[in-house]
């Protein structure tokens, strides 16, 4: 999955500014997909060129003018292309994990700070992740449910072993 599968989803629900995409990016997709502000306007812009897109500039009184960005027939093929190709193997990429890994050469209570902080991460993004099932709840699809549920039962399964192993680290 590239960031360009993601903006081209992201435009079959309704058009959208790229400000609109970001706030998607950080808000829905943030738990599951690493897409940083930075690649949004060069992949719109390769998306453009490609005609997999098109650019509306909406004049707006008293604010800049806003592009608004469609997905073509094209890019609705491309999208659909990207469902139908084989599902590419989850990348899991932990700064935190890579520290438990070398977590021998830190004293003992660097270690259990990482721990604790990690902990208070993963308290917040289940809580996130609940407050939004319940802000989205209207309106959610099946399917955007299980992503959901799923991002709900990872954090709390990595919580209690998180909550597990740092009682056994600090006996």
């Amino acid at each position: 999955m590239k960031g360009r599968d993601v903006i081209l989803g992201s435009l079959m629900k309704r058009p959208m500014s790229g400000y609109d995409i970001k706030l998607v990016f950080e808000d829905i997709f943030s738990h599951f997909f690493d897409g940083s502000f930075g690649m949004i306007y060069p992949t719109l812009k390769q998306l453009e060129k490609q005609s997999l897109i098109t650019k509306e500039v909406v004049i707006q009184d008293g604010k800049p003018n806003k592009n608004l960005y469609s997905i073509t027939p094209q890019g609705i093929e491309e999208f659909n292309n990207y469902l139908e190709q084989d599902m590419q193997k989850d990348v899991l990429c932990s700064d935190f994990l890579m520290r438990m890994y070398f977590g021998e050469y830190v004293e003992k209570t660097t270690l259990i700070k990482w721990i604790e902080d990690e902990i208070e991460i993963k308290k917040y993004n289940i809580k996130q992740l609940q407050e939004k099932k319940i802000e989205w709840s209207n309106g959610i699809t099946p399917s955007q449910e299980i992503c959901l549920e799923l991002g709900i039962a990872n954090y709390s399964a990595y919580l209690e072993t998180l909550k597990l192993k740092l009682s056994e680290l600090k006996k």
